[in-house]
């Protein structure tokens, strides 16, 4: 942790940029999958990752002067070939399953980059929190993924 006195924060917008653009692939993903059980991790997901915008948000106004509603091209960018993939694919559940865990992937990886950066302690505690909660969802992400 890189706790410091100001009240500078860094990396906390590209953050939820990821989430945001992670938010919205879970949710048209959660349209088209045929397993309910899937479409219910798919739920868990998206309210994990909003709490944690929510949570993120005072400290994105602080960076920025605004909230952060936009997001991220490289999920986008994931999403369109997801769509792609999905459509020339027998089992569209292992294949949203499989995009999404690199999501949760790149969520971990912003997160881990905005730790290493100057933040200010309170910043750092919901930022530990975010890391939590969302290796927890990579973790349950794999293991559906195992299955």
């Amino acid at each position: 942790m890189n706790t410091h006195q100001s009240n500078e924060v860094n990396h906390i917008s590209d953050i939820i940029q990821v989430m945001n653009s992670g938010i919205d692939f879970y949710e048209k993903a959660q349209q088209n999958v045929k397993d309910p059980a899937v479409a219910a991790l798919f739920q868990r997901m998206i309210d994990a990752r909003k709490v944690t915008v929510e949570r993120l948000q005072p400290f994105a106004v602080n960076e920025q002067g605004e909230r952060e509603d936009g997001s991220s091209f490289a999920v986008e960018a994931r999403r369109a070939y997801t769509a792609l993939i999905t459509k020339f694919s027998s089992n569209n559940d292992d294949t949203y399953i499989k995009e999404l865990e690199e999501v949760e992937d790149k969520t971990l990886e912003e997160i881990k980059d905005a730790m290493k950066k100057p933040q200010p302690a309170d910043c750092e505690a919901v930022l530990a929190k975010a890391l939590l909660t969302m290796q927890s969802c990579h973790a349950e992400m794999s293991r559906m993924k195992k299955q």
